[in-house]
């Protein structure tokens, strides 16, 4: 009787053990960043992320927070609720807006001015799972083009360079 509790103990444990460890982080790459419009209330644009997932089940993307720098200087942060599912051993993409108030759109107007053409953006995806929230930070870094559709001397272009 007791090996008969042990063995079921010990399968029990080493299935709880394999279940925690199966659960692989999904990953995630910026396929662009585009700022699109602007105006007197500031200027938009959007996110685009590839984001894959190496697991045999779907992975729940709750959220997003991110920061984008100009320069070196922030320009904006934010972040976003998502209810988003990425399947199992694919790869989705995922876009969210970017939004510049009119203040800090001044500031990267000022930085553009003084010659400013890098971009930086950081960004944290969080995925809710069973077993609890798992958090996949990317980061990428990219060269402003020197021609603007929306007037702001290079912002309406971001090109990649990892």
């Amino acid at each position: 009787m007791r090996l008969l509790v042990a063995t079921a103990a010990a399968l029990g444990l080493s299935a709880c053990s394999m279940f925690m460890h199966s659960i692989e982080k999904p990953k995630a790459e910026v396929r662009d960043v585009t700022v699109s419009s602007a105006g007197f209330s500031g200027v938009s644009g959007q996110l685009r992320l590839d984001v894959m997932n190496p697991n045999s089940f779907g992975v729940p993307l709750s959220g997003i927070d991110w920061q984008l720098s100009i320069g070196g200087a922030r320009a904006v942060t934010g972040k976003v609720e998502l209810q988003a599912t990425i399947p199992a051993k694919g790869v989705a993409p995922v876009t969210t807006s970017l939004t510049i108030d009119a203040r800090d759109a001044i500031d990267v107007a000022s930085s553009l001015a003084r010659g400013a053409r890098t971009y930086q953006i950081s960004a944290r995806l969080h995925f809710s799972t069973t077993v609890g929230q798992i958090d996949v930070d990317i980061q990428h870094a990219g060269q402003l083009d020197d021609e603007s559709p929306i007037g702001l001397g290079g912002l309406g272009g971001l090109r990649d360079s990892l």
